[in-house]
């Protein structure tokens, strides 16, 4: 088998680090959360490159002791290009993954996490912009409507199908 990089991408709040965390706990893979290679000072946009080549150089180092790394990031279609050449570039496999869920369902305050205004802002931006149904995507993911262990026992069903392809 070769290396793969899966990338969970989404807006604010759809799950991407929750589910990326769960389904590769599941699969022993490694599990990165772009978030935290960003440089917190600065605003995403000033940072996004610098981003973009700490989780390369993050998720190629996970990969020298494993056979697959998740990666919870929310992606523009340049992100894609980057991401896939600098893996494909290195023979390694990359699935792209969006998650969809709708604005109720994200910011719904029984789900545990709670979002400040900005944040609620940011989320319906993502969702216009098309954050959870990126064409580039080998799978949109709808997560509506799935109890958390449904959700993940479902994306490791989906991954495990288009990894097996």
């Amino acid at each position: 088998m070769s290396k793969i990089v899966v990338f969970l991408n989404g807006p604010v709040g759809s799950g991407k680090t929750s589910l990326g965390r769960a389904v590769a706990a599941c699969n022993g893979a490694a599990f990165i959360d772009g978030d935290d290679l960003s440089d917190s000072n600065r605003p995403w946009f000033c940072s996004i490159l610098q981003t973009s080549r700490a989780i390369v150089r993050v998720g190629a180092g996970h990969l020298q002791h494993g056979k697959c790394v998740i990666i919870a990031y929310p992606l523009t279609c340049m992100n894609w290009i980057y991401f896939r050449r600098k893996f494909n570039d290195n023979n390694i496999r990359t699935v792209f993954v969006s998650l969809k869920a709708p604005y109720e369902t994200i910011t719904d305050t029984r789900r545990g996490r709670h979002f400040d205004a900005g944040e609620h802002d940011r989320i319906q931006a993502m969702i216009a912009e098309g954050y959870d149904t990126r064409t580039f995507s080998d799978i949109i993911f709808d997560n509506d409507g799935f109890d958390f262990g449904a959700a993940v026992s479902r994306l490791d069903t989906e991954l495990r199908r288009i990894i097996a392809s």
